[in-house]
């Protein structure tokens, strides 16, 4: 593995178990048994890290999305990106939780207002796609609210997760914002719709 992809490992594995405030350049380039010299040839400051992994985050989420496109677009199939996408945030669950910190690297290094203009994009456009496949039966109001509740549910189920029960293990909490996310889609599902979702509600609770 490259020293590169080595440092965002190490960094990412640190971050979940410590916090991102917790952890500095130095505690990273000792844990990999590097210079710290070393590390700043790759990524100078400790921004330039987190915003290399927000930029990983946005383009998995993007090749799951991409995913959704290139097959027939149904409820389950829906569900299944986004159990992707859910495990890609937990997968970097660290960055996540640091609410305070990333506002500011948010606001310094990273254009989120184009990333949150994509993501709403393609949740009208994927539910768009689920009525004109005949999954969903939705006005346009109701999809406006669907796609805000994905959008919101996206952003911050990985909070709750670990600020109610930090102890539950990925497949947990995973399954369980998911299973709110396939109530909602169920609720405005055709019969068609409902069956690809109670079919993945019963691989959730297995």
């Amino acid at each position: 593995m490259k020293t590169r992809e080595r440092i965002v490992e190490v960094a990412i594995r640190l971050f979940n178990a410590e916090g991102i405030n917790a952890v500095g350049v130095r505690e990273i380039a000792r844990t990999l048994g590097i210079s710290p010299g070393n590390l700043s040839y790759h990524f100078p400051r400790k921004e330039d890290l987190l915003v290399e992994m927000l930029t990983r985050v946005t383009a998995g989420n993007d090749r799951h999305f991409q995913k959704f496109r290139e097959g027939r677009p149904s409820c389950e199939s829906f569900l299944q990106v986004m159990e992707q996408v859910f495990r890609n945030q937990y997968r970097y669950r660290g960055i996540f939780l640091a609410q305070e910190e990333m506002r500011r690297i948010f606001r310094e290094f990273y254009d989120y207002r184009a990333v949150e203009k994509r993501r709403k994009d393609f949740l009208r456009e994927f539910f768009s796609d689920l009525v004109v496949a005949g999954e969903l039966k939705a006005e346009a109001g109701e999809l406006a609210f669907l796609g805000a509740f994905t959008g919101f549910l996206g952003r911050f189920w990985i909070l709750e997760a670990f600020f109610t029960q930090d102890d539950r293990s990925e497949d947990e909490a995973v399954r369980h914002y998911l299973g709110m996310l396939a109530w909602q889609l169920h609720l405005l599902a055709t019969e068609a719709g409902k069956k690809g979702l109670e079919k993945y509600l019963l691989y959730l609770q297995a």
